[in-house]
C-alpha cells in the first residue's frame, strides 16, 4: 500500500540519488500510518536526506542487532554493547524483513496525509526509504500519538523498526549511514 505526499519538515542533503524517483514530495515508501512502514514495491522514495557527517572509518565500527522476538534493538561499536532499545517491529500481518542490510540514507521528519501520522529521525535500512528505523509516530506537528507510544516493546508497525523518542534521535545522530543491519 502506499501512502501518498509527504509533507518533510527538515531533511538534509544526500550525496547520491536513491535508485527510486526523487520527487522529494514523495513519502519513504510503506504503510500503517507510517511513512516507511515497509511496502517491498515503494512507490515513493525518501526525501533527500543523509542527516549528520560521521567519519568514513567510524563506520566499519558500528553494528546494529534487530531481535524480534525480544523487540529489541541493540548498537555495537568495536564489538562492545553501547547501547540497547526497546523497539516495535512489524506484526504478522506486516512483517519486518529479516536478513542482513546496511543504513542508507536518513531524514528528521515526515509525515503521511493518507494515515495522519508521521515520525521523526528516520534512517533507512532497505530500499531507500522504505523500510526505516523512526520515531514512535506522531501527529502533523510532531506530537507523539499516545496510543501508537504505548505500543512500544509489542509488534505494532507494518515493517519498519520504531523507536523512543530519545532512542530515535540518538541513533539518527550516530549510528552512519552503511553500518551493518541484521535482523532476526
Amino acid at each position: 500500500m502506499s501512502l501518498g505526499a509527504l509533507q518533510p519538515s527538515a531533511s538534509v542533503g544526500r550525496t547520491d540519488p536513491p535508485p527510486a524517483a526523487t520527487d522529494a514530495g514523495t513519502d519513504p515508501g510503506g504503510h500503517d500510518g507510517v511513512a516507511g512502514e515497509g511496502d517491498s514495491g515503494g512507490e515513493g522514495s525518501a526525501p533527500s536526506g543523509t542527516g549528520p557527517a560521521v567519519p568514513a572509518d567510524a563506520r566499519k565500527r558500528y553494528y546494529v542487532d534487530v531481535s524480534l522476538a525480544e523487540q529489541l534493538v541493540r548498537v555495537y561499536l568495536d564489538g562492545e554493547e553501547v547501547r540497547v532499545m526497546v523497539c516495535s517491529a512489524g506484526t504478522p500481518e506486516s512483517p519486518t524483513p529479516t536478513g542482513r542490510f546496511e543504513l542508507q540514507n536518513r531524514g528528521e521528519f515526515f509525515f503521511s496525509e493518507k494515515y495522519q501520522e508521521g515520525g521523526k529521525w528516520w534512517v533507512s535500512f532497505q530500499g531507500w526509504g522504505v523500510y526505516l528505523f523512526h520515531s514512535v509516530p506522531t501527529d502533523r506537528y510532531g506530537a507523539v500519538l499516545p496510543d501508537e507510544a504505548a505500543k512500544l516493546g509489542h509488534p505494532a508497525s507494518h515493517g519498519c523498526i520504531r523507536l523512543s523518542m530519545d532512542d530515535a534521535r540518538w541513533f539518527y545522530n550516530t549510528v552512519p549511514e552503511k553500518t551493518p543491519v541484521d535482523i532476526h
